[in-house]
């Protein structure tokens, strides 16, 4: 059951990633805008640019006529791994690389009334990169996600204060993953190599409200919907007669809400706060379906994952020293939604602390927007239960220490 329990966690991990993308931890992607990122990603009732698109698509309603915004943030992770083994603890430093998820946007007024708009960005990426000898490696030696969410959406004036949105979510990714695969005694025996890679679309919807409540103070309140992914794929083990076959499993990644509120403080100083909670409990188990069975021996597996709800607390400000340049900061608490009794080394995460500066320029109908974020992950000790030791699924007693990422952020947009 070694190799099932594995495999098992491959597309597990494809979908958990996805959804991960809204809360954070792990290798999710927030960075929907370079403004977003320097105001703690909490623009969910601060609308000032299509962007908005990202987070809270009744905020459109605020823009007039047709705009459009696009840019990237460039993402540099680093994650140092310790494994406890028969020689002792060991070092194992997961490879960095540069990552860089691409947004853009275009919103459009119809009338005084009715707006649409269309966002398409990625809301989780990444990956790491492990020494393919390293003690680790039956559980993961290198994992890559990419994603694509192509998000149409309309929003309205229900009163002249009052905006609500709904939204279609069309969400693509991939995941591809290499570990070994022990055949003998572990870290004894020469290894099997596996590889395995596969994707899926699934749909859902998005709901947004937009309520100003004075001319200083407003509210916002989205809802992203579960989505249903069935996620097909191939696998292949360099064995010289079970070399490989197909691999499914259908997961349903979870429901997202989001509150913010917006205050101006004075002219010239705004300040942004919210919370994210991702309603993870929903994500029990994983069942996994082989074709034709790993090995020869295993048609399907069965993980328990019970994962927890996780929420994310955001504030953001905002500082005007003229009509061109703006200034900006931001601070996010964010909490990992995986148990200890279920982490894994393709997700070395814990709860994060991240802290955001950033700049704004417009001109005339022209702005462009620059942000750094730092992203600090809490070490976390890696506590394996006899009964998981059992299981073999490659992952040992431990810890993950000195887990940060750069982000950088860049913004461009222009109104027609």
């Amino acid at each position: 059951m070694k190799q099932v329990k594995l495999l098992a966690g491959t597309l597990g991990v494809a979908a958990v990633l996805a959804a991960q993308s809204v809360f954070g931890a792990g290798f999710g992607i927030y960075e929907g805008s370079a403004r977003g990122n320097a105001l703690g990603t909490e623009v969910t009732a601060d609308p000032a640019s299509p962007s908005v698109l990202y987070n809270n698509a009744a905020g459109m309603t605020e823009l007039d006529g047709t705009q459009m915004e696009a840019g990237a943030t460039l993402i540099r992770p680093h994650q140092t791994v310790y494994t406890t083994t028969p020689a002792g603890s060991v070092e194992n430093k997961a490879d960095s690389k540069w990552w860089t998820p691409p947004n853009a946007y275009v919103t459009h007024q119809f009338n005084d009334k009715v707006w649409t708009g269309l966002g398409v960005f990625s809301r989780y990426g990444l990956g790491v990169d492990y020494d393919s000898t390293w003690a680790g490696r039956y559980d993961c030696q290198k994992a890559t996600i990419q994603s694509i969410d192509v998000n149409p959406s309309v929003a309205f004036k229900a009163l002249d204060n009052l905006s609500l949105a709904v939204g279609l979510r069309a969400e693509w990714f991939e995941f591809e993953l290499n570990k070994a695969l022990p055949t003998g005694t572990p870290f004894v025996d020469p290894d099997l190599q596996f590889h395995m890679k596969g994707d899926s679309w699934g749909i859902g919807y998005n709901l947004g409200a937009y309520y100003e409540a004075t001319d200083w103070l407003a509210f916002g309140l989205a809802y992203d919907s579960e989505i249903e992914q069935e996620v097909e794929g191939s696998y292949d083990v360099n064995h010289p007669v079970l070399s490989g076959g197909d691999g499914s499993g259908d997961v349903t990644t979870p429901g997202i809400l989001r509150f913010g509120t917006s205050v101006k403080a004075t002219d010239k100083l705004t300040i942004d706060a919210g919370i994210v909670c991702t309603m993870w409990s929903s994500y029990d188990e994983l069942a996994i379906d082989f074709d034709p069975a790993l090995l020869g021996q295993y048609p399907d597996s069965v993980t328990e994952k019970d994962w927890d709800d996780a929420f994310r607390y955001q504030l953001g400000v905002e500082y005007a020293l003229n009509e061109e340049w703006a200034l900006r900061a931001g601070y996010i608490y964010d909490e990992t939604p995986d148990p200890d009794a279920h982490v894994d080394y393709i997700v070395p995460g814990n709860d994060r602390n991240l802290i955001s500066l950033g700049v704004g320029y417009q001109k005339g109908d022209f702005f462009c927007d620059l942000s750094y974020t730092y992203l600090m992950i809490e070490d976390r000790d890696i506590s394996i239960s006899a009964e998981r030791a059992a299981e073999e699924d490659g992952v040992l007693s431990g810890k993950f220490e000195d887990g940060d990422a750069h982000l950088i952020g860049l913004s461009v947009g222009y109104k027609l």
